[in-house]
């Protein structure tokens, strides 16, 4: 097969993270894919993070520890992607668990590719101690580029990038993505192949004060997915012009982005309420997102 021996580069940002730390590292740790190097960017946390961190450093050869300045989650990754090398690159996020074949299983399914290709999976939601709060989310996803200018269906704690789409990322870094995940699947939407697995390899936690919720009722649930889809608002837009600057020469997909940004008049607004090939995964996120773009509270 060949490609049992490559190397994966895990990249984790932190801050403030000293609760729940030490157990990802040692999930990290206990992948049954060895070949793994961690990379580990402190984005300027003020409480034990940095020393937890050191601790691991010093025990392990295969953990890199960066220490910075406080940029922000997104530019945090983009630095350690800056720093990348590996056959295949994962983000991770600081207070989850790795299933122990997570690593072994997305390389598995990206080593099938021959151009840029980005894995991304399920999660199983769990509470603070590791407690199932639900089930695993995700189900049978589209990836598709017209489903990532509007949604991200690509949780970065589940994804893997191959080295040929790293290095697109690489090279053509933005200053207003809305995360790093969604700029990710994005990207490869455009340039490459998007493999979403069903399957659940990682347990998500879900802090106390985070807990992910909706309010009772069917309006409850219109309203807290109204108020999800309007809280990026302005970044949207920011994200999708950086893009456009940045990815050009697929003229439907082009044509695909241009639209989205010129849906501030009423014209360019009731193109996108009837364009199909522009789509979120749910039905009811669907409707909604169209009613505020119809409403000019999108962008």
């Amino acid at each position: 097969m060949g490609w049992e021996n490559n190397r994966v580069q895990v990249l984790m940002s932190t801050y403030n993270g000293e609760r729940f730390l030490e157990e990802q590292i040692e999930s990290l740790l206990s992948q049954s894919w060895k070949n793994l190097e961690i990379l580990i960017r402190d984005d300027g946390s003020t409480d034990g993070t940095m020393e937890i961190l050191e601790r691991y450093c010093m025990r392990y050869s295969n953990i890199q520890v960066f220490a910075g300045e406080n940029v922000g989650v997104a530019k945090s990754f983009f630095e350690l992607l800056e720093e990348s090398d590996g056959d295949f690159v994962a983000f991770c996020d600081q207070d989850d668990v790795w299933l122990e074949h997570k690593v072994e299983a997305a390389v598995a399914m990206l080593a099938k590719e021959q151009g840029p290709a980005l894995y991304c999976g399920g999660k199983r939601l769990v509470d603070s101690s590791l407690e199932p709060i639900g089930q695993q989310t995700g189900g049978n996803l589209r990836p598709g580029f017209g489903n990532a200018v509007v949604e991200c269906i690509c949780t970065g704690c589940t994804a893997v990038l191959n080295r040929q789409l790293a290095d697109i990322l690489k090279a053509r870094l933005p200053e207003h993505a809305i995360l790093h995940d969604w700029w990710s699947y994005l990207a490869a939407a455009y340039v490459g192949k998007v493999i979403y697995d069903p399957e659940v390899y990682i347990l998500y936690r879900q802090h106390e004060q985070n807990v992910v919720g909706a309010k009772a009722g069917f309006w409850g649930e219109v309203q807290g997915k109204a108020a999800y889809l309007r809280k990026n608002r302005g970044k949207l837009q920011g994200q999708l012009q950086d893009f456009s600057k940045l990815y050009q020469g697929d003229r439907e997909k082009d044509a695909l982005v241009r639209q989205v940004l010129a849906a501030e008049g009423l014209g360019g607004r009731l193109k996108i309420f009837c364009n199909r090939k522009i789509y979120r995964q749910k039905a009811l996120d669907e409707v909604i997102m169209r009613i505020l773009f119809l409403m000019g509270k999108m962008l």
